[in-house]
């Protein structure tokens, strides 16, 4: 059978699985074995549990259940409320509050590396928050969808871990490429809070923008300041994991070990949380979540050596250099494709299948595979945003019940507009990724 007729059964058969509402992990296993049975080869599935296994012995792969451990223990505790509190009162601007929940949501992914655990922390706070101050209710749960995609690209992050595993890219370098972004992408977003709060308050009348004002500094008076005290050690925290990380003291796995051991202690310093049935909940959810991350990784590992095997990736690879003869064109088309995919698969699930697909077209076009797992990020992170998956848009409407799902969308829409003009400037200006890895590499 030829590999692009491969390709599309194959993606057809998944899709289809998807949509009658098969887990994510095991469609990626029932496209692969429909998909041997269509070209005649049922006799690949004996080499699936084999092949499943070698995906997943990785020792770099011990930090992804640490890191999704360190950012449910934090989850858990007040210590996301306190980071939000701390912060919203340093801002005094129009927009202050919002542009503090995004940097909120910076610090509290640069502890999670998650950007579910991210949106549910900060928003949790941030979007009744912002409601109760009157906010607009669409850009106040847009700043949480938006800000939650930091998760997923601040360091530490579990999408560019598992880039760095199924690629071998030095996940020490891809986690220096995507602080840059990060920040770069909190400052397009708060310059956009500041803007539309701007123009809202311009629009009041005096009486009403004084209003406004004495009810935010109400409610910031109300937060006291322990908050402050509180969430120092956290943010110490944060700092020692990159002074590790990045000074070569530890690897990712024995840093994410110490990271979650010592999130522990400050819950318990802190916050005093010694109830069993809330650590028990947390352990359940921190083996629910592992487990299903690694099942689709498995799976989505063994169907990539499938249509590998079939030379599918070859094929698409070729056929889209023939088709554009230009790698500017044909990285737009990668991105166009990464993009719809974003619309039916979690992060971790594209970056598994895509990665190894399009990285032989990457390198031997000149992009750094460091760089191209940034821009992977970002669309992964857009992906976090559009429908019908766009899994913050569910976390934020859990929230925030009385508001309409597609006045979130809408409020939504102008952050995925920022991280698509994040991921033109990456691409037109690559050394806002690749600077900080230049350094380590000296």
């Amino acid at each position: 059978m030829d590999p692009l007729t491969i390709a599309f059964a194959a993606v057809g058969i998944l899709l289809a699985l998807i949509l009658v509402g098969l887990p994510i992990g095991y469609a990626l296993l029932g496209a692969m074995v429909a998909s041997s049975v269509l070209v005649g080869e049922p006799g690949e599935l004996l080499y699936v549990a084999e092949t499943a296994f070698q995906s997943l012995d990785s020792i770099e792969l011990v930090a992804l259940p640490m890191f999704i451990f360190m950012g449910a223990v934090i989850a858990v505790s007040p210590a996301g409320a306190d980071i939000y509190s701390a912060l919203s009162r340093l801002l005094p601007v129009p927009g202050g509050l919002g542009m503090s929940t995004i940097a909120g949501c910076a610090m509290f992914s640069a502890i999670s590396g998650s950007s579910p655990a991210t949106v549910a922390a900060m928003g949790s706070s941030g979007v009744p928050e912002m409601l109760a101050r009157r906010y607009p209710p669409g850009l106040a749960c847009g700043i949480v969808v938006g800000g939650g995609t930091l998760g997923i690209l601040i360091p530490p992050s579990i999408v560019l871990l598992l880039y760095g595993v199924v690629t071998k890219t030095s996940i020490g370098q891809l986690f220096l490429a995507g602080i840059l972004p990060g920040l770069m992408l909190v400052a397009l977003f708060s310059i956009y809070t500041w803007y539309v709060m701007w123009r809202h308050l311009s629009r009041l009348s005096p009486q009403e923008r004084a209003a406004f004002e004495a009810l935010g500094a109400e409610r910031a008076e109300a937060g006291g300041g322990g908050s402050f005290r509180r969430v120092v050690p956290f943010f110490a925290l944060m700092a020692g994991i990159m002074l590790a990380l990045y000074g070569g003291w530890a690897t990712p796995s024995e840093i994410a070990a110490v990271g979650a051991t010592a999130s522990i202690l400050l819950v318990l310093a802190i916050y005093r949380i010694t109830s069993w049935p809330v650590w028990r909940e947390l352990l359940l959810k921190t083996v629910q979540d592992t487990s299903m991350i690694l099942i689709i990784a498995a799976f989505a590992y063994t169907f990539s050596q499938f249509l590998a095997f079939h030379d599918v990736v070859s094929a698409i690879t070729g056929l889209l250099i023939d088709a554009f003869d230009n790698r500017w064109v044909t990285l737009f088309a990668l991105w166009c494709v990464m993009l719809v995919l974003g619309c039916f698969l979690p992060p971790f699930a594209i970056v598994v299948i895509v990665a190894p697909m399009f990285l032989p077209f990457v390198l031997s076009a000149g992009f750094d595979p460091v760089w191209f797992g940034v821009f992977v990020t970002l669309n992964m992170e857009m992906g976090c945003i559009t429908p019908p998956l766009g899994i913050n848009l569910f976390v934020v409407k859990a929230i925030a019940r009385k508001v309409e799902m597609r006045e979130i969308m809408k409020g939504s829409l102008p952050f995925l507009a920022i991280l698509a003009l994040g991921t033109l400037l990456i691409t037109l200006f690559p050394d806002i990724v690749l600077f900080l890895p230049s350094l380590l590499m000296r």
